[in-house]
């Protein structure tokens, strides 16, 4: 580890930002298993030719909407985090 305050904490806010990339890497994830489930059982409802149209139909779905949003949350919180990083 860094010698110094700013090299350590240059490195816990790098492992931040890893940790993000996983938990973001963990929700898309999920939003796949989750739309092929539902496109599978539903087709009527959320199968779409277009990708955006279908993004609209899965995001009628609350657990869907719910990860994504949280996804989107993560991602906030990871741009917030490198932007400290960069202050260093």
């Amino acid at each position: 580890m860094a010698g110094n305050t700013r090299g350590k904490l240059k490195e816990h806010f790098e492992g931040v930002h890893r940790n993000f990339d996983w938990c973001l890497h963990h929700v898309n994830i999920s939003l796949n298993l989750l739309s092929a489930q539902l496109i599978a059982s539903q087709p009527d409802t959320y199968k779409r030719d277009d990708l955006d149209e279908q993004e609209l139909a899965l995001m009628t779905y609350p657990l869907y909407a719910g990860i994504r949003s949280l996804g989107q949350g993560i991602t906030t919180l990871d741009e917030l985090s490198q932007d400290v990083y960069g202050a260093f």
